[in-house]
């Protein structure tokens, strides 16, 4: 079984969380969840699936617009 690790803003709510797993049990079948709280992420949700990291925070997307900006 795969295991999730989703790390999460303190302003997630549990709903919305709940969506997320829903999402990712419909892509990959049964998994396992696990919730970390990282308020530096501002926001969004990151997701760790066996080591495979897929980056959808804030901070992330903050970081990026400030790299275009510089460019």
């Amino acid at each position: 079984m795969k295991k999730v690790i989703i790390t999460t803003a303190d302003n997630m709510s549990d709903a919305t969380y709940e969506r997320v797993c829903a999402g990712f049990r419909e892509k990959l079948g049964e998994v396992s969840f696990e919730r970390v709280t990282d308020n530096g992420i501002i926001g969004g949700f990151i997701a760790d699936i066996d080591g495979e990291v897929y980056d959808l925070s804030i901070f992330s997307q903050l970081k990026e617009m400030q790299n275009q900006i510089k460019k």
